[in-house]
């Protein structure tokens, strides 16, 4: 009996403390119905989201030739992290790119190291049709806005995209939508917290 008792106060507790989550932090979207295959800046085949999950995950989408908006992304990231402090370990920290043909596993190793990430943080990238449709999934419009050809022959260019970051739970289900580059990083960090 009273081994019953205790599990059904265990299990209230839970209720209630699933219950506490602040009501802004409703389920928005739900990505387990579908997955895909990227891969990381190890070269490690990932599918997402199922290999990410158990835990809560602050996911963006950057390319690293983003002469701009992605460098603010990847410094509010950054300052979310700092922010989280030992509960880092909590979360995982997911970037993925919208231009794999330039973004292979070893430039988004180089750009990790640029910015001094460690454990925790998954930068992601994969065949143009996958990320297209892991883009299209979240929402996240991208498109080259300016093209030229170096003397050299070489073609470089720009792209035009979203600014977002996605609070996805421990589930795989999206619950807060930020603007990647402004959103105050204390207010993520609160927000992750709340998933704890």
């Amino acid at each position: 009996m009273r081994t019953s008792l205790a599990l059904f106060l265990a299990s209230s507790m839970l209720l209630v403390a699933c219950e506490q989550r602040p009501d802004y932090l409703a389920v928005e979207d739900d990505l387990t119905d579908t997955s895909w295959t990227l891969l990381d800046q190890d070269s490690t085949a990932v599918t997402f989201p199922a290999d990410l999950g158990g835990k809560p995950m602050l996911l963006s989408a950057v390319y690293t030739n983003c002469p701009d908006v992605c460098i603010m992304t990847m410094r509010n990231l950054r300052e979310v992290h700092q922010a989280l402090g030992a509960d880092t370990a909590n979360v995982t920290f997911t970037v993925v790119s919208f231009d794999p043909a330039r973004d292979t596993p070893s430039r988004l190793r180089a750009y990790a190291d640029t910015w001094r990430i460690g454990p925790g943080w998954r930068l992601l990238t994969g065949d143009s049709t996958t990320v297209a449709s892991f883009m299209d999934r979240i929402d996240v419009r991208y498109e080259i806005s300016r093209r030229d050809t170096l003397l050299s022959g070489d073609t470089i260019y720009s792209i035009s995209h979203t600014d977002k970051a996605l609070l996805i739970d421990a589930d795989g289900q999206v619950l807060e939508t930020y603007s990647g580059s402004a959103s105050p990083a204390e207010q993520i960090a609160g927000d992750i917290r709340e998933l704890f």
